[in-house]
């Protein structure tokens, strides 16, 4: 990789049955000791923000990666409240939803062969999106265009949030993307009313 040292190792996966087993936190301890890796963490598995929690609470890891997002707003209950507790990062991913959450997918839209979204939003999911972003859209007093980055801003309000990775198709994505990176959330009266938007579902499912 032609670094000295990672800043962040992460498992792609996690299940807090595996705290206290096995000897891969030897393996970890003692890549920080030579230096090898500044931080280790582990990326929670997809809508199950709660699976960390016993991690979290041995102090042993540094930071989680976790989807959140106006829909997706689980970590907030437990989550968020630990890692703040005891100092871990958050990294969220998914903060606009595979895309659902930019205003950019209708009923109508379509995906090419092997793109996994087509995944995402089958069936009558794509209706789903589009009629509940209009809701926001409507609630908030804002236009299709400014749904992105009120996506992202909701997320980087929460202050047990550290960063967060946005997925970026064109040059106008990471444009916006870097603009947001001024750190500004959105105000608490907006915040607010995004609470009632949240929307317990599984798109694996």
């Amino acid at each position: 990789m032609g670094l000295e040292k990672i800043d962040v190792q992460q498992f792609h996966v996690w299940s807090d049955e595996w705290v206290g087993e096995g000897d891969w936190l030897d393996a970890i301890q003692k890549l920080k000791e030579q230096g090898k890796i500044r931080n280790f963490g582990v990326s929670i598995n997809d809508y199950q923000p709660e699976n960390a929690i016993r991690l979290i609470e041995t102090s042993v890891v540094d930071t989680v990666q976790v989807v959140y997002n106006i829909f997706e707003q689980t970590p907030e209950d437990q989550l968020f409240p630990a890692c703040q507790q005891h100092q871990v990062g958050v990294i969220v991913r998914v903060a606009l939803d595979e895309g659902g959450l930019t205003g950019q997918i209708t009923p109508e839209t379509r995906f090419a062969e092997g793109d996994f979204r087509g995944r995402y939003f089958r069936g009558d999911r794509k209706l789903w999106v589009y009629e509940r972003v209009q809701k926001i859209v409507a609630d908030l007093g804002i236009s299709l265009e400014q749904m992105a980055e009120t996506a992202l801003r909701y997320v980087l309000s929460h202050d047990a949030v550290s960063t967060v990775i946005p997925g970026m198709r064109s040059v106008k994505n990471v444009e916006r993307n870097c603009r947001l990176g001024d750190g500004r959330g959105l105000p608490r009266k907006v915040v607010g009313q995004l609470k009632a938007h949240r929307w317990a579902r599984n798109f694996y499912q």
